[in-house]
């Protein structure tokens, strides 16, 4: 669901999208891994919101990417809330964690990548050089 929501985006904004690949999605020719979440509990005290596996053996490996969008699937006939991140940025995680029910007034570290599809410009353009 993550992925055709990801896809549609980028077909409107005048991308050429393939499925597959080193990740999730192909943007002209820019690998994109996209995450989903629900809310859920992810720590022992049952603590909620957003968590989003990066790396795992066999399974995902998002340092294949140029960028990852995480989608907050917050209501489920809404639209998700957005991270777009460049993958440089999330380094060597394995995983990231949007606390809460609502991801948009989220305000820790990955909140400069609230909503930023611009980001997704800028990695393409720079992939082209």
């Amino acid at each position: 669901m993550g992925e055709a929501y990801t896809a549609q985006i980028l077909k409107q904004a005048g991308l050429q999208v393939e499925h597959g690949g080193p990740a999730d999605l192909v943007a002209d020719g820019v690998a994109i891994e996209v995450k989903a979440a629900r809310p859920s509990a992810y720590r022992a005290d049952g603590r909620r919101g957003f968590q989003f596996c990066l790396r795992k053996a066999g399974h995902t490996d998002a340092r294949k990417a140029a960028a990852v969008v995480l989608l907050c699937w917050w209501e489920p006939t809404r639209d998700p809330v957005a991270f777009v991140i460049p993958a440089e940025a999330l380094g060597d995680r394995r995983k990231v964690v949007i606390p809460g029910r609502q991801p948009w007034v989220y305000g820790g570290r990955w909140a400069r990548w609230y909503g930023r599809w611009e980001v997704l410009a800028d990695v393409i353009g720079s992939e082209a050089q």
